[in-house]
């Protein structure tokens, strides 16, 4: 099953890295590019939710 979770911000990654986490296949969709590019480098939400990191299941 793939998931896709529109918005990048503190409820959308929560529930995208939640179901990432679940071993679903999840995408985050964000409309912030340097964001996007942050989450997939980072695997961090740095400005919407720090210190939590990102699922290796979730995609951007």
């Amino acid at each position: 099953m793939r998931i896709s979770v529109i918005g990048g911000g503190s409820w959308g990654t929560a529930l995208a890295n939640l179901l990432a986490k679940k071993s679903l296949s999840v995408t985050l969709w964000a409309y912030e590019a340097d964001l996007v590019a942050r989450m997939s480098l980072n695997r961090v939400n740095d400005l919407y939710l720090p210190g939590f990191p990102l699922s290796d299941n979730l995609s951007f």
